[in-house]
């Protein structure tokens, strides 16, 4: 484990090649969503859940993914009954999306991983519980309660949602730019790797 003196010295160091221009920065991905038509200023850096308020409840939804300039897909429309549907980022995903049995991915990816939480009568859909979302690609969700609330990066920042309301999510926000320390960034990346390489024997 590091101590803080020796993370001290790797933020100096840091701040010292980045005001000499020898560190460029690297950029995160971030979640689009766009809610009945119109697009969120929020940008989730983490994760997005949608979600029925009442954590006891059920909440209803159908999805499918498709390229983005092709709507005709093999992926199926996939009508799910759970505690929620979330979607993260490589940034997100060593949280709760790692929490719940997903795969933590190399934190410069581009793509988005999703789940549906505790899902219930899965019958031939088991297999699209849980998965990814390609760059080029957009997942379609038509939310099915009359009450939902869409959630940003935890429970603060939230968008209600209604009864046929139609989500868009992509990866397709400006990305955030921040400075990284390229020995952990190069850690993150092969500790994925081998993770997801682990999950898929």
């Amino acid at each position: 484990m590091t101590t803080v003196a020796q993370d001290l010295r790797v933020i100096l160091q840091m701040l010292d090649e980045i005001l000499e221009g020898q560190r460029e920065p690297v950029q995160l991905t971030r979640i689009l969503t766009c809610i009945d038509g119109i697009h969120s200023h929020t940008y989730a850096l983490n994760d997005v859940l949608l979600a029925h308020p009442n954590p006891a409840a059920v909440s209803r939804c159908s999805f499918r993914i498709l390229k983005e300039h092709d709507y005709d897909c093999s992926f199926p429309l996939v009508h799910s009954r759970s505690s929620g549907l979330r979607v993260c980022t490589a940034a997100g995903s060593t949280a709760a999306m790692y929490s719940s049995g997903g795969l933590p991915m190399p934190i410069l990816s581009r793509n988005l991983q999703y789940m549906v939480r505790e899902p219930i009568l899965l019958h031939d859909h088991t297999q699209f519980m849980h998965g990814w979302i390609q760059i080029d690609e957009i997942m379609h969700v038509v939310w099915g309660c009359r009450q939902g609330f869409i959630y940003f990066d935890g429970s603060h920042v939230f968008l209600p949602l209604k009864c046929g309301s139609t989500v868009q999510i992509s990866s397709k926000a400006p990305p955030l730019k921040v400075y990284l320390d390229s020995s952990r960034l190069e850690n993150n990346i092969k500790l994925s790797n081998d993770r997801m390489v682990t999950r898929h024997i």
